[in-house]
């Protein structure tokens, strides 16, 4: 029973290592392929993923706002100098100079006039929602706050689509207007108030040529009197005398960026934005924004606090919303600070990504753990099968069965059948060895049986001897002989001892290390103690000695 325990135990082992192994491999090919699948980049991380859309995003939207910004300063640029060569000569043809034209209406009307058409033509040509003129001249420098009203024309597209040609006038003299098919604007006014002119001071300040580093994208603002918002980009009127006429330039409202700069992605509920940041703070409400083509979005509010996520992202919240994105500042005019172009997406937006990427990995995961373990299971009972039953074979002792056509179970059968052979012949040899052993074994008993029978006959014999031997010992002598043992010195008896035990004066001689003539010396005290005169004197009376000690003994 144990060994056929220790059988089973073998079988369950031998599966359980062939099951393991298999796995172990199984386990080295999924770290090969997920290690080549992660080189070639083929396998990457829902973070890295976001990261490299979002930095693609960014690229597409920089290069879209840089290519529409240097366009629409070239045009404002374009726009400034037509008007100041328009200006001048109308100054020129009506003999007058620039500071005649405040508290005029006449020349302000016709300076109006002269400048609209092609005020008008700038605009169609743009991709804006608005473009502006105006003068450093007022229509009555007498009324309160004259000093901040400005005369010139303010035009906008009156709808939403980019390719409307209806037109609204927002500032300047309505009957200017009347011949080019522009309606007055529900809020307009005569004429600009420079208090309400975003960043009117450094624009001022900045007036200066050359044109193209002067030009300026104004902060965003809120129209006057209505709720849409809007950034200018700016351009002075500059004289050759370095005269500064007005300004001029062109109206991006937010509702025209968002519709202009709609951006063609995968992302979902993406926002682009142009804006102010600065110190890790990105303000979204200070700028312009859009979103996904065709697409919905919800624009950030108010101040979003930057975070570093690692690997390109960073994590951008304020108020009830949190944002995951990119930001890049961005020149599109010598204007500081910078602005910030930010490419961003909802938090919960990444985090669902997160959460999927994450149970589609754990799923394939489980799905090739389930595959390989169903393998290693049906592959290990495929190829353990025959070995097993070749085990029980072995273990019923009938190996001469079927054929497993497993080569090398075939191999160790017809191998184990030899040895079979083999240890029947050598059983056969060590029995019939048993057998000469065993007859040998018993001529020796007989023949030390015979040998003890003369040993015992010979001690008998050798104690008569000694005991005839005693009868012929003079007993006086051989008291005496005994009572000068005790007599001796240690070094003679030493000396006694070395003659007791058999040896020779020459062996004495080199034992103890001493000269022939000291142990003649010590031999003459010996005798004389022992009362014996020869050395075969002295060995006689020892054997007796001993003879006696034996016989006390036993």
């Amino acid at each position: 029973m144990r060994a056929f325990s220790n059988l089973q135990h073998s079988r369950r082992s031998l599966r359980r290592k062939l099951f393991g192994s298999m796995l172990l491999l199984a386990a080295i090919l999924m770290c090969f392929l997920a290690s080549g699948l992660f080189l070639s980049g083929r396998f990457s991380s829902t973070k890295k993923e976001t990261a490299q859309a979002l930095a693609l995003q960014m690229e597409v939207f920089e290069r879209d706002i840089s290519s529409y910004w240097e366009k629409t300063a070239v045009l404002g640029i374009h726009l400034s100098q037509e008007m100041t060569g328009l200006l001048e000569d109308y100054l020129t043809d009506h003999n007058i100079p620039f500071e005649g034209l405040t508290d005029s209406p006449d020349h302000i009307a016709g300076l109006q006039e002269t400048v609209i058409g092609p005020l008008c033509q700038s605009l169609r040509q743009s991709d804006c929602s608005g473009a502006f003129v105006f003068f450093n001249a007022t229509v009555n420098s007498h009324i309160e706050y004259a000093e901040q009203s400005r005369s010139g024309l303010y035009i906008q597209k009156s709808g939403n689509a980019i390719a409307d040609d209806g037109l609204l006038l927002y500032r300047g003299l309505a009957d200017a207007g009347k011949d080019y098919g522009i309606i007055p604007h529900r809020k307009w006014r005569l004429e600009f108030q420079s208090s309400l002119f975003p960043n009117y001071e450094e624009l001022v300040s900045h007036a200066a040529l050359p044109l193209e580093t002067s030009y300026r994208i104004t902060d965003l603002f809120t129209l006057p009197g209505t709720s849409e918002q809007a950034v200018l980009m700016t351009v002075p009127l500059i004289g050759e005398d370095g005269t500064v006429y007005g300004f001029c330039g062109f109206e991006v409202s937010q509702r025209y960026f968002k519709l202009h700069h709609e951006q063609p992605t995968n992302l979902s509920r993406m926002v682009c934005l142009l804006t102010t940041g600065g110190n890790g703070i990105l303000d979204a409400e200070a700028g312009l924004s859009c979103g996904v083509f065709n697409g919905y979005y919800f624009a950030p509010k108010g101040k979003l606090t930057a975070k570093d996520l690692g690997g390109g992202l960073t994590l951008f919240s304020g108020g009830s919303s949190s944002y995951i994105g990119v930001s890049k500042e961005v020149f599109i005019s010598y204007r500081e600070p910078a602005i910030t172009a930010a490419v961003l997406i909802p938090k919960e937006d990444y985090d669902r990504a997160l959460i999927k990427s994450g149970m589609q990995t754990v799923l394939l995961v489980l799905l090739l753990l389930f595959v390989t373990i169903v393998c290693c299971f049906y592959f290990s009972r495929r190829f353990i099968s025959p070995i097993l039953k070749s085990l029980a074979n072995i273990k019923s002792e009938n190996r001469n069965g079927e054929l497993s056509y497993i080569a090398e179970i075939d191999d160790l059968f017809a191998f184990l059948a030899e040895q079979d052979r083999e240890h029947e012949r050598t059983l056969a040899l060590l029995t019939q060895e048993k057998q000469d052993a065993q007859s040998e074994k018993e001529r020796l008993q007989d023949a030390f049986d015979r040998a003890l029978e003369k040993y015992e006959s010979a001690q008998a014999e050798i104690s008569r001897l000694a005991y005839d031997r005693k009868q012929e010992v003079d007993p006086a002598d051989y008291q005496q002989f005994l009572h000068g043992i005790e007599t001796l010195t240690p070094t003679e008896h030493r000396i006694f001892a070395y003659y007791l035990s058999g040896k020779s004066v020459k062996e004495i001689l080199s034992v103890a290390a001493i000269k022939e003539s000291t142990l003649r010396y010590h031999n003459k005290n010996i005798y004389s103690k022992l009362g014996v005169n020869s050395l075969k004197q002295l060995l006689r009376y020892a054997a007796l000695m001993q003879q006696d000690d034996k016989g006390k003994t036993s």
